[in-house]
């Protein structure tokens, strides 16, 4: 595969620089932990209680009652495991629950193992030897490694949300190429930031070349109609649009949704995407557990859930405003970036903070790159607004020294980025 990069990082220096920054926070008891009691808004480690401002559960789904009695109910039904490939046979629960999807979606369903491994189904059987894939530097590490998949089909990494770089790449390949992909996130993972989807409407309007591929897992379930997510709410009507939603993170279950364009690639995906024959079923318990999110995603309550974790971000970013503690970005989403100028500044900071009985997580690479680490900390709905309160103040106590000079250029080294 001829790789038009020159971003990439080669294997033995990324895996280096991982295991010297795993074993350094593994000693700072920073990551690599193992969790005792969990009751959603609160996470026992070492014995201790800490307030949870580390999971992706952005909608507090994961300790509702009536999900958990799905599980038992699929269990029942269908035992704990469905042991037999997709290609033979499926569980009923999959046509159910791609039926309610759809009426989510307001698009053509189908449901993969996990977003991972939908990437790695859907890609490969959507790109042709004649097309060409342009991937954001910051898109998740499983469009990343469903790219690798792609053999004879040139992909070059181009900066993080600079559309104009993008549009200067998509001049220059569009007379070489039949079609050209832009892979990318709809809500990125480590600094909370959305993609530029207006801009991609106007590019998607001027080039007809252009198709799209969003892995919207971030923004599942707490943003949009029914939780369809932003990519959806912003570009759902557009032909040349495939986006993948989780059904874990906020949705609480397990397992990921293609949503598509027509009924005729949904088809082409499930009949040839590698994972949709050989990658095991999700099982009863959790196919159980969305069917009943799906449900609930259907109602007014889950409406009124998602206008109250937005009275959560709204207030996480007008304190941290108010108080000074800059972060990566300032987007309206549940995750939120404290930057810092080194990756042993901020895993101190992130043991200081448990110290003080707060969970939240470090961030280095290759989760983002390599000179923007810091920490990471996310609102859900489990946080109430005197923890999060608590957690600013502590987070602004524990900064280490002469911080503010140095977060400022590293404010602006994000910045840069995008």
């Amino acid at each position: 595969m001829t790789k038009l990069s020159k971003y990439r990082v080669s294997p033995t220096r990324s895996n280096d620089a991982v295991c010297r920054m795993m074993a350094d926070a593994e000693k700072k008891s920073t990551m690599m932990l193992t969790a005792g009691r969990y009751d959603g808004r609160r996470v026992e480690l070492n014995d201790r209680m800490l307030y949870n401002f580390g999971t992706c559960s952005y909608m507090g789904l994961d300790r509702n009652l009536e999900l958990q009695k799905a599980a038992v109910d699929a269990v029942f039904a269908y035992g704990t495991q469905f042991s037999i490939s997709r290609a033979y046979l499926k569980c009923p629960m999959y046509t159910e629950l791609e039926t309610l999807l759809q009426e989510i979606t307001g698009r053509p369903v189908l449901v993969a193992p996990s977003t991972t491994l939908a990437h790695m189904a859907a890609l490969p059987s959507l790109l042709r030897d004649a097309d060409t894939v342009l991937i954001d530097q910051f898109a998740h590490a499983s469009l990343q490694m469903a790219t690798e998949l792609l053999h004879d089909v040139p992909v070059r990494l181009v900066r993080h949300n600079r559309i104009d770089l993008v549009e200067a790449a998509i001049e220059e390949l569009s007379t070489s190429f039949e079609r050209i992909w832009y892979v990318i996130d709809g809500l990125y993972s480590m600094y909370g930031d959305f993609a530029p989807f207006d801009e991609i409407a106007d590019l998607l309007e001027r080039w007809p070349q252009l198709h799209v591929y969003i892995d919207d897992a971030h923004a599942t379930s707490w943003l949009g109609l029914h939780g369809r997510g932003g990519a959806l709410s912003r570009l759902g009507f557009h032909s040349r649009v495939v986006v993948a939603l989780s059904l874990n993170k906020a949705f609480a279950a397990a397992g990921a949704a293609l949503v598509l364009p027509d009924e005729e690639v949904k088809a082409r995906i499930r009949r040839c995407g590698g994972p949709m024959l050989f990658s095991g079923p999700i099982q009863p318990p959790m196919l159980g557990i969305a069917l009943a999110s799906a449900k609930r995603h259907l109602t007014s309550e889950h409406s009124l859930a998602q206008v109250e974790l937005i009275k959560r971000i709204d207030h996480t970013l007008s304190t941290t405003k108010h108080l000074g503690l800059e972060l990566a970005t300032q987007h309206r989403t549940p995750i939120f970036f404290i930057p810092h100028d080194s990756v042993a500044h901020a895993t101190d900071h992130v043991h200081a903070l448990m110290l003080r009985n707060f969970y939240v997580c470090p961030s280095a690479f290759p989760a983002v790159p390599m000179n923007r680490p810091g920490v990471r900390f996310t609102i859900t709905l489990h946080n109430q607004l005197t923890d999060i309160d608590a957690l600013i103040a502590a987070a602004l106590e524990t900064l280490p020294r002469e911080y503010g000079r140095k977060q400022s250029r590293g404010q602006a080294a994000v910045q840069s980025s995008c």
